[in-house]
Parts: C-alpha cells; structure tokens; sequence
C-alpha cells in the first residue's frame, strides 16, 4: 500500500515537471505593434485620399459628388466642379447647387438689360462698314458672280490674242484648249525648230506652272505640246456690272449673235441653254459650236470681250478636224427675275 502511494506522488511529480511553461507577454512590444499598425492604417487613408485628389483634379468631379465637397478643397486641388463653375455670378462669387436656377435665370436678365442699354450709335460706332466693301478678292474662286463674268472675258481675249501675235507662220495647232480663269494647253507642229523653240519660249514667259511633257519616240523633233496657267493682267472686275434680267435674255443673246455674225463667225447651239438654280440668280449655259477659221475667231473673240456683253466664256475648244478648225465655246450668263 505505501509502495502504491509513492508510486502515485511519483507519477504527480513527474506530471507536474512536463507542464509548459507560461509565455510573459511585454507591454513595450504591444505599443510598438500598435504604433506599426496605426501608421500603416494613416499611410493607407494619405494614399487614398491623394489618389482620389487626382483623380478629381484630372477628371473633375463626378455627377454623384457634384456640389457635396467643400470649395476650398476642390479649388486647392485644381478640381472643377460644374455644379458650381456653372453659378458663378456677375461679382464673382458662387451659388450652392439648389441656387443653379435662380442663377441663370438672373444672369440671362442681365444680359438682356445690357443688351437693351446698347443705343444705335454705338452699335453703328462698332461696325467697321469698309469691311464688306474693301476686302481684297485676290482668287478667281472669291470673286463674285460678276466679276467671274467680268474675268472671264478678259483672260480669253488676252490668250486669243497672245496666239495670234506670238505663233509663228509656220506653226499649226491640232488642239487648243483654255479653261475659265486662265488654264490652258496646245498641242501642235512647227515647221522648224527654230520656229518650235521660239514658241515655247514666248509662251513660257507669260505663263506659271508651265510645263512640257517628254515626247514620244515616234514623235517628229518640232512637235509642241505645252500647258500651264496664263498670266492675266489689268483685269477690269467691274466690266460687269449688272445681272440680266429675265426679260433681257433674248436681246442679250441676239447681241452675240449680231457681233459674232459681223465677224464672219456662224454659232450653233445659243437657243437651248442648260439652266441652273443659285438662289437669288440663274446660270444660263450655252454650248455652243462653230466652224469658223482660226482668224475669224480670234476677231470675233477680240470684239467679244471689249464689248459691253454681260455673258462669260467658261472654256472654249479648238480642234483640227481635217483641214477645218472645229470649235467649241461654252458662254455663260447669271440671271435674275
């Protein structure tokens, strides 16, 4: 019995040996964990809020938040908030929200009274009336309708008249064409070289963006093709002054019929002109056709464009058609009612 008791407090002692020890908890290490997260947590919060900064500066402030953060804030960061940039009044300062209203309302009338303050001598005092008139209209496409008109006749009575002074007897044109304001191109032979190089010289100096394409292998040495923009000079705008009436048509154009006929030119096709609708005016088109030589033609044109004609030449066309010049002339005329 006693051995079985010494036994048992055995046991118990050995027990009471192999119990863990208790772990003592520092009260300086708590503080400094507590430190690590409160400043974690402050780092977090700081990065938000300057992202969100950011975010506000570059995008603006959204719809939801519009009117909700306090103006110091958003003016500090660089942010706008439409809600408020939208009020902003006469004295420079801003309404809340619930004032947007109110405040356009007032800003529209103050506009109103502004503009009604305004006498006509001031408003007459301001407008420069020089401006509509004596803006310079340097481009054949800022012209005016008229003044096209006007344009038009001078630079094909010029070119016409280039050709007949500067051509050499013994040179002939297949092809001669001249668009409206001053493009052109001919093709041609001379007799001689000395003859081509002559012309193409002539013709180079009174022209811009001259050019002359290579010629063909099967080409004869003295061909001329040359094509460029001719210069136009001492171009009187107002030559043209007045529309044609509705009413005037049909003597306008019996006019050209009479000149051209004085000069031994016959034309075909002035009674079925092509209309067109501009508004306030019409464009009568005439494609016209003639038969007449190359001499008859350039009086014809020379008479037509010193003439008091309220009628344009869009292009005309000259062809070699065997051993007859066959031309084709396209007149135009802005009317009115």
């Amino acid at each position: 019995m006693i051995r079985l008791n010494l036994i048992d407090a055995a046991e118990r002692l050995t027990a009471a040996e192999n119990v863990a020890p208790v772990n003592v908890t520092s009260v300086a290490d708590l503080r400094k964990k507590s430190r690590k997260k409160a400043l974690t947590a402050a780092l977090a919060a700081l990065f938000v809020v300057v992202a969100f900064s950011c975010f506000l500066s570059v995008a603006g402030v959204p719809a939801p938040l519009q009117g909700i953060l306090p103006a110091p804030y958003l003016s500090l960061i660089g942010a706008e908030d439409p809600s408020r940039s939208a009020l902003t009044m006469g004295d420079g300062q801003r309404t809340s929200a619930g004032g947007m209203l109110e405040a356009q309302a007032a800003a529209a009338e103050a506009a109103i009274k502004r503009r009604d303050a305004v006498t006509v001598k001031q408003v007459v005092g301001e407008i420069n009336p020089q401006v509509l008139f004596n803006n310079k209209r340097s481009e054949y496409n800022s012209f005016l309708p008229l003044e096209k008109i006007s344009y038009q006749k001078a630079s094909i009575g010029q070119f016409v008249t280039f050709l007949n002074t500067a051509t050499p007897d013994d040179v002939g044109f297949s092809d001669c064409v001249f668009q409206a304001p001053n493009f052109y191109y001919v093709r041609g032979v001379a007799a001689k070289p000395v003859s081509q190089k002559s012309f193409l010289e002539r013709i180079k100096t009174v022209s811009t963006d001259f050019r002359t394409p290579p010629l063909p292998e099967n080409a004869p040495a003295t061909d001329i093709t040359a094509f460029g923009k001719f210069g136009v000079v001492n171009v009187n705008l107002q030559s043209v002054s007045s529309f044609v009436p509705t009413a005037e048509v049909a003597a306008e154009v019996k006019s050209l019929k009479a000149l051209a006929v004085s000069n031994k030119v016959q034309l075909t096709g002035l009674d079925k002109p092509t209309v067109e609708e501009f508004g306030v005016y019409k464009r009568y088109s005439y494609k016209v056709t003639t038969p007449a030589d190359f001499s008859d033609l350039q009086a014809f044109i020379a008479a037509y464009a010193t003439s008091p004609l309220r009628i344009g030449v869009q292009n005309v066309e000259m062809k070699q058609a065997k051993r007859d010049l066959f031309s084709t002339i396209r007149f135009e005329m802005f009317v009115i009612k």
